[in-house]
């Protein structure tokens, strides 16, 4: 299992309304391999900055890369430009599930 983070910085009194986009997320929970998307909202070490995280979380890379190759992924980010203006820059992070309570056991 997988997550993918992508941080994003946003200009301070912006961030909520950025975080609406991904209310209304479309396609990516049909996709095989979807596991859950959460979004984060708080303040950045940046000064005057607040900072979006959306992870989702995937089954495996190929289920991931699939989405970002999808007609899908393309749909749901046409007409992001329109939060250029309040967008400071944005990080994407890969990260693999080594450790959980739920799978200690096992």
């Amino acid at each position: 299992m997988i997550v993918i983070t992508n941080t994003i910085l946003i200009k301070e009194g912006h961030g909520q309304a950025v975080a609406e986009r991904f209310a209304n997320a479309k396609g990516v929970q049909d996709m095989p391999g979807f596991v859950r998307m959460e979004v984060w909202l708080g303040k950045s070490k940046e000064a005057e900055a607040e900072e979006l995280k959306v992870s989702t979380v995937w089954e495996d890379e190929a289920s991931f890369k699939n989405w970002t190759q999808s007609e899908s992924f393309r749909a749901s980010h046409r007409g992001a430009g329109g939060s250029k203006d309040v967008l400071l820059g944005s990080t994407l992070n890969q990260y693999e599930l080594v450790v959980s309570p739920l799978n200690a056991a096992e």
